[in-house]
C-alpha cells in the first residue's frame, strides 16, 4: 500500500524567515504532486527534505512496483521470460504495427487515445486510485499514468521502440498544430550567408550540409523573439513531427515563432554530428531571419537540454578565443542567445552512474531499468574515447551562460546531475530559476496532455520565457 502523506509542513513561502531560501517557495495543489520554485542566486537547498537524505533513503519511503511485490525489473527471471516472449510472440510483427498506426489518420489515432484514456482514467480511479504510484499526492491521472507505463521497464528497449515512442508525442497533446504557416525546411549549403564570417564545413562533414527542420510561423509577419526547439531521446530517438504540437502550443503561449531543427541521432551519426547538425541549423536561423541572440530562446528537452547548455557553452569558449571548444570545427555561432529553457537535461555522459542516476530509475517511467540496460550501451561509441567527461556541459564552465529556467522533477533519474547544472550555473553568476516537482518522472512535462503536473509545469516554462522577453523590452 502507498505511505501516508508526507509530515512536514509546506509553505506558501518556505524560508521566508531564512535569508538563504528567501527566493524558494513550496506550492501544495489540492489534486497534485507539490512543487517548488527557486529563484535563488546561491545553491538550491531543498525546503522539504532533510539535508543529507540520500536517494537510497527517499527510496524506502516510497510505493515501489505499483504496490505489489510479486513482479519487479529486479527478478532476472521474470526478466529473461518477458524478453523471451517479446522476441519469439512481438518482435516479428511490430513493425508492421508500427507502419499500420501512422498510416491512420491523425485524427483518428487521437480519437482512439483520448477516448482510450477517459474511460480507462475512469475505471482506474473507481477501482485503483492511488494506490499504484509511488506517493498519494500525485494526481488521479499520474497514478493511472503509471499503472500503464511502469511496464515499460520488463520490455527489452531498442532505438526502433524509442523512436516510434516519441514519434507519437504529438498524437498525445490536446492540441493539433494550427500555426499559420506551417514552413518545412530542407535547404542546402551554401544558403544566403548574411554572417560576416563564411562557414568552413570540415571534410566529416562534406556529406551533411543540409539544415531540416519545421517552422511554426504565428503570423503573416516574423515574432519579435523566436524559439530554437531541441527536442530529446537520449540521442538515439524523438523527431521534429512528434515535437510540433507541444512546440506549436508553446508558440501561441509566447506569441513566438518556433524552430524545430532536425538531426542525426545514435548509432548512425556521434555527439559531433548532432553538435554540428544543431549549429548550422542555429546559423541558419539567424541568417533566415535577420535576428541577432538577444532575440532568440533556446527550448531544450532531455538530452536536447544538454545540447542547449553544450552550444552556448560553445559560444562562449568561441568569444573567449578557447581552442578547444570540441569539436574544433564548428561554425563561430556569436553571443548566447538571450535565455533557454531546459527540461530535465541529461548532462553528464561519464561512465560512473550514482545518485539519482543510479537509484530513480527503479521509480522514473521514462528512464527506467531497461531504458539504461538497453539504451545506454548505444551511446559507448557515441562520445570519442576518453573524452566522456570533456563532452559532459555539467562538468565544463557555465561563466558567460544567459538566463536559464529549468524544470525537472525531485524523483526523476536525472535530477541529481540537473541540480548540479543549476548550482554550477548560480556559482558562476548566471541566473536560474529552477522549477522541481516532487514524484514524477523524467521530462513529465511532455505528458502534459494527461496528467495535470505536466500542463502546470509547461505554464511555468512559458511564464518564463514571456517575463524574459517583457524585460527586454522595457
Amino acid at each position: 500500500m502507498p505511505p501516508e502523506s508526507e509530515s512536514e509542513t509546506l509553505l506558501s513561502s518556505a524560508g521566508s524567515s531564512n535569508s538563504e531560501n528567501e527566493d524558494t517557495q513550496v506550492f501544495e495543489n489540492d489534486d497534485q504532486a507539490t512543487y517548488i520554485v527557486c529563484k535563488s542566486k546561491k545553491p538550491y537547498v531543498n525546503p522539504t527534505v532533510p539535508v543529507g537524505t540520500k536517494p537510497e533513503d527517499v527510496m524506502k519511503k516510497l510505493n515501489l512496483d505499483l504496490g505489489q511485490k510479486f513482479v519487479n525489473a529486479e527478478s532476472k527471471i521474470v526478466v529473461w521470460i518477458i524478453r523471451f516472449l517479446s522476441s519469439v510472440a512481438v518482435e516479428w510483427w511490430e513493425f508492421l504495427f508500427f507502419k499500420f498506426w501512422k498510416a491512420i489518420p491523425l485524427s483518428f489515432r487521437r480519437a482512439l487515445t483520448f477516448y482510450g484514456w477517459k474511460i480507462y482514467f475512469k475505471l482506474h480511479k473507481t477501482i485503483l486510485g492511488r494506490k499504484t504510484g509511488v506517493h498519494p499526492s500525485q494526481s488521479p491521472e499520474y497514478h493511472a499514468l503509471t499503472s500503464i507505463m511502469w511496464w515499460g521497464r520488463l520490455f527489452p528497449i531498442s532505438p526502433e521502440r524509442m523512436r516510434f515512442s516519441l514519434s507519437q508525442l504529438y498524437v498525445c497533446t490536446p492540441n493539433v498544430v494550427e500555426a499559420y504557416k506551417v514552413e518545412t525546411i530542407e535547404q542546402q549549403m551554401p544558403f544566403n550567408v548574411k554572417s560576416e564570417e563564411e562557414i568552413i564545413i570540415p571534410p566529416c562533414q562534406q556529406r551533411h550540409k543540409t539544415v531540416r527542420g519545421m517552422f511554426l510561423h504565428q503570423g503573416k509577419e516574423p515574432t519579435e523573439h523566436i524559439i530554437f526547439w531541441i527536442y530529446g531521446g537520449a540521442y538515439l530517438a524523438g523527431d521534429v513531427l512528434g515535437n510540433s504540437s507541444s512546440a506549436d502550443w508553446v508558440a501561441k503561449q509566447t506569441k513566438m515563432d518556433v524552430f524545430v531543427p532536425d538531426f542525426r541521432l545514435a548509432p548512425d551519426g556521434d555527439m559531433d554530428d548532432v553538435l554540428w547538425d544543431v549549429a548550422l541549423a542555429y546559423k541558419w536561423l539567424l541568417d533566415k531571419t535577420g535576428k541577432d541572440a538577444s532575440q532568440i530562446f533556446f527550448l531544450g528537452i532531455s538530452s536536447g537540454g544538454a545540447v542547449c547548455v553544450r552550444l552556448m557553452q560553445l559560444m562562449v569558449e568561441q568569444q573567449n578565443g578557447d581552442k578547444k571548444t570540441m569539436p574544433e570545427y564548428i561554425p563561430k555561432l556569436g553571443a548566447p542567445p538571450k535565455g533557454a529553457v531546459l527540461f530535465g537535461p541529461y548532462v553528464d555522459y561519464t561512465e560512473e552512474k550514482k545518485g539519482s542516476f543510479l537509484h530513480y530509475p527503479r521509480m522514473d517511467l521514462v528512464v527506467n531499468e531497461a531504458v539504461q540496460r538497453d539504451g545506454l550501451p548505444y551511446l559507448e561509441k557515441f562520445i570519442p574515447d576518453g573524452k566522456r567527461k570533456e563532452y559532459s556541459p555539467v562538468h565544463r564552465s557555465m561563466k558567460g551562460l544567459p538566463p536559464l529556467c529549468v524544470v525537472v522533477s525531485e524523483h526523476e533519474a536525472v535530477y541529481d546531475m540537473t541540480m548540479e547544472v543549476v548550482n554550477q550555473a548560480r556559482k558562476d553568476g548566471v541566473s536560474v530559476t529552477v522549477g522541481i516537482w516532487k514524484y514524477m518522472c523524467h521530462v513529465f512535462t511532455f505528458f502534459w496532455g494527461f496528467i495535470p503536473e505536466g500542463k502546470q509545469s509547461m505554464d511555468f516554462a512559458c511564464n518564463w520565457i514571456r517575463e524574459e522577453a517583457a524585460a527586454g523590452q522595457q
